[in-house]
């Protein structure tokens, strides 16, 4: 009855760039040497870039690279380890200082 709304390429480009851990910007230019199989200089980039923060304008090779990375069942797989084992790093030892403290204060 109801049919799942596609991302668009800008919410594509978003999840990517999260996914990955780096910026936007970033992206844009993985992408275009991904496609172009030269590492692009920044001022290249740059106009590419302002046409995506101000028209939402998302160049063939940048869709092209980031469907394909959010393709990837090993990039998930790894996203899923990094949530988990970031999670794990910020609560267990914040969990050993309480339990710490409470044992000398009751000791």
């Amino acid at each position: 009855m109801f049919k799942k709304k596609e991302p668009t390429d800008i919410q594509l480009v978003y999840k990517a760039s999260s996914w990955l851990g780096i910026s936007e910007f970033q992206v844009f230019s993985d992408a275009w040497q991904a496609w172009y199989n030269e590492k692009p200089s920044e001022k290249r980039m740059e106009s590419y870039f302002i046409n995506f923060l101000e028209q939402d304008a998302v160049p063939f090779w940048v869709r092209n690279y980031v469907r394909f990375i959010l393709n990837r069942k090993d990039l998930l797989e790894k996203e899923k380890k990094r949530l988990i084992i970031g999670t794990l790093t910020y609560y267990v030892p914040l969990l050993i200082f309480f339990v710490v403290i409470m044992w000398a204060f009751y000791n």
